[in-house]
């Protein structure tokens, strides 16, 4: 039964297309891109309080720019992009015919994952975009500790709460901190931190304006310092990132992080088929912890937030879960709930096995996809970020790169890897093919 094991390196390795060679400027297109995705909210607010007032249309363009700008460095001569684009727009145009109505960001929200994933297939060094993530670290904790010492000044400069009533987010009236307060609502932790509690109540938020997504942040620099042992300052990444999470008293980027370290060991053994069903199995059970728990109300705790998310997932119906609702009803605190809402069940398990079947030209690669799983399946039970631009275009370009990545740094031919000895039914063994790929690497 090989779809219970990890995947075979050598099949993976001789079915993956060869990444093209890119320049410089190439390069640099790819910085200005990723760090346009993580300071392009903190721009606009720093414009909506100092110079003019934006609107909604000035993000949508703003993200337009950066996922267009995306988009021209993954094009390639290969129809793999075009192709999955083009069945992506065609199923959502469906589910909007039956919906019989148009919802853009629908559409949005999977583009930026698929773009970005493919910009990373065209990076062959993966020391490049340790680079880029050791730097995209260090500018979010500039930024935040910049916040965490001159808050007034900051605040005086960058009005939050104000920034996201001229984006339509929240609306005037609905300052819970007080008039006086420009951090947005979970900007403050009044019930106390969780950690360090000497830090005081406010939350850092840094170059992303709310702490949720900073500590979202934070867990996926753990998972990459956890991944990659290689990694040049790999602690010092490592230290950052639990340095913005306890910034920002991010409860899941604390829990998830410390959870890599459980996981890694045992990704070898970890199936795929697995890793696919996991999504379903979660659902599942989040709904049936809400139909058991038999109450209405939740409270701001793991348990709490698992219930909440169960309950909006019961509101779906069959229509809500294959995507064709026409019943708006707010499901943003749960990813999963609102994923199905807008994709469908459907569309979301073809671009989940997408992923989970996609080549990969290392073994080594299988840790990061079974770290990058944890993450997403635990997150998307409060949220659904991994698909926003300032969160999500980091993530997927890493894990396109991933996917991309030989640690030989050239082509190893297939002869290499078929010469070892192999297993039952004809299967190349995985230490045979690392013993393979060393002895072939030493030869160059």
């Amino acid at each position: 039964m090989s779809f219970l094991r990890p995947p075979d390196a050598r099949v993976t390795l001789l079915s993956a297309p060869q990444p093209e060679d890119r320049g410089p400027v190439w390069l640099a297109l790819v910085y200005a891109v990723i760090f346009g995705t993580l300071l392009f909210n903190l721009g606009l607010a720093f414009v909506n309080t100092k110079v003019m007032g934006i609107s909604q249309n000035h993000v949508v363009l703003s993200e337009l720019a950066l996922t267009g700008l995306a988009m021209g460095l993954a094009m390639t001569r290969r129809a793999g992009l075009y192709t999955l684009i083009t069945l992506y727009l065609a199923y959502m145009f469906m589910l909007m015919a039956l919906r019989a109505q148009m919802d853009p960001k629908s559409v949005r929200d999977a583009l930026v994952p698929i773009i970005f994933y493919f910009v990373g297939l065209q990076i062959r060094d993966i020391r490049k975009v340790d680079q880029i993530v050791l730097w995209s670290a260090l500018l979010v904790l500039a930024v935040g500790l910049f916040e965490f010492l001159l808050l007034d000044f900051y605040l005086a400069n960058v009005n939050i709460f104000e920034y996201y009533v001229a984006r339509g987010t929240i609306s005037a009236d609905t300052n819970f901190l007080g008039e006086d307060n420009a951090l947005f609502h979970s900007g403050v932790r009044y019930g106390g931190r969780n950690f360090f509690a000497f830090l005081g109540a406010h939350r850092v938020s840094s170059v992303f304006l709310e702490p949720v997504s900073m500590g979202n942040f934070g867990a996926f620099l753990v998972l990459w310092g956890v991944f990659r042992k290689d990694m040049h300052h790999r602690y010092l990444l490592i230290g950052i990132a639990f340095t913005l999470i306890i910034l920002c008293d991010a409860r899941f980027g604390m829990v998830v992080s410390l959870l890599f370290f459980v996981v890694a060991p045992l990704h070898r053994t970890t199936p795929r088929i697995l890793m696919l069903l996991a999504p379903i199995a979660i659902v599942v059970a989040l709904m049936i912890y809400a139909a058991v728990a038999n109450r209405i109300g939740w409270d701001d705790t793991m348990t709490g937030r698992w219930l909440y998310s169960g309950q909006l997932l019961m509101k779906l119906d069959w229509r809500g879960i294959l995507g064709i609702s026409t019943n708006a009803t707010y499901l943003s605190d749960s990813g999963y709930a609102f994923a199905l809402f807008q994709t469908g069940a459907v569309g979301l398990m073809a671009l989940w096995a997408i992923y989970i079947y996609a080549p990969m030209r290392n073994d080594e690669g299988w840790k990061f996809k079974v770290l990058l799983v944890v993450y997403i399946c635990l997150l998307m039970i409060v949220s659904y970020s991994l698909s926003t631009i300032k969160t999500g275009g980091l993530l997927w370009l890493c894990a396109g790169a991933v996917d991309a990545w030989q640690r030989s740094g050239g082509s190893v031919r297939p002869q290499s890897l078929t010469a070892p000895g192999r297993g039952r039914k004809g299967q190349t063994q995985p230490w045979r093919w690392r013993a393979a790929t060393r002895q072939a690497s030493a030869v160059r």
